[in-house]
């Protein structure tokens, strides 16, 4: 049996518990062999942090992908994260089709509570909703999902209105996505459209925000689907292993800046292979 390989594109943050400094460990320790392209690289990530530094690397990414495609080097599974310029997101389309087996998944990290990052322009959301019509699966918060839908933020939604989004979505041609971190009156729920049908998975909540926990997720959910794991089961694992990611951090009040990923990665391997062996 063929070993997995991702390949995942975005930025690496040295503070901060983001991006690549979460895929890399987590997809690596869910045992699949994980290749990393910065795009940038800065001293801490954009939310909560001022005065951090920015080193533009996307100049390096398409010429690093086609030397990767001359060794005869291939991946099962393309991960995108945050790219930061449209400029960025374009080559990634270039990069996709280097690697045309690739499953691409897009976590179009952009926005937060209905504002996009500090430092993004407009001009990036077409370019995200590019990639993301061409991927296989994406993962928009409900903020980058508003965005990518054209339709108003609203913090707390109803399954009504989330279904409005979905449609909108589909109808610029994003099929298939989950969109994460949708707040109810009855608490904290996802949903699923596999491309014809919604299905919205009710999960545990902490009270507060948490960054980084976006990046906890995806790189979760891409580390079982290289691991063969079912689509659904997937969903599952990710979110649970978010939840008990954040539950840890929250005791901890000085660590605001990221989620103490670290110390949840056994129960992550755990949950794993406990599908694995289903």
């Amino acid at each position: 049996m063929k070993d997995a390989k991702v390949l995942t594109i975005q930025d690496y943050s040295s503070f901060g518990q983001c991006s690549l400094s979460v895929a890399l460990p987590i997809i690596s320790a869910m045992g699949i062999e994980t290749v990393s392209l910065p795009i940038a690289l800065l001293s801490t990530h954009t939310s909560g942090f001022k005065g951090y530094t920015y080193v533009d690397l996307k100049d390096n990414a398409l010429p690093a992908a086609k030397h990767l495609k001359t060794l005869g080097i291939d991946f099962d599974y393309i991960y995108l994260g945050y790219l930061g310029k449209s400029q960025t997101a374009k080559f990634c389309l270039e990069i996709a089709d280097l690697f045309p087996d690739a499953q691409l998944i897009v976590d179009p990290a952009m926005a937060e509570g209905g504002e996009l990052y500090d430092g993004l322009t407009p001009d990036l959301i077409e370019s995200m909703a590019q990639l993301c019509r061409r991927s296989y699966l994406s993962l928009p918060n409900l903020s980058e999902a508003c965005l990518l839908a054209g339709e108003k933020y609203a913090p707390i939604q109803n399954e009504k209105s989330i279904l409005t989004i979905v449609e909108k979505l589909c109808n610029r041609g994003i099929k298939d996505f989950i969109i994460t971190g949708i707040k109810t009156k009855d608490g904290m729920s996802l949903a699923y459209h596999d491309g014809f049908t919604t299905h919205f998975i009710k999960t545990d909540t902490v009270d507060g925000e948490f960054l980084g926990s976006g990046d906890v997720f995806a790189s979760s959910l891409v580390g079982a689907l290289a691991n063969d794991v079912p689509l659904e089961k997937c969903i599952k694992l990710a979110a649970a292993y978010t939840y008990k990611t954040i539950e840890l951090t929250s005791k901890d009040k000085s660590h605001w800046y990221g989620l103490k990923f670290e110390k949840t990665i056994p129960y992550l391997l755990e949950v794993l292979n406990s599908y694995k062996h289903a």
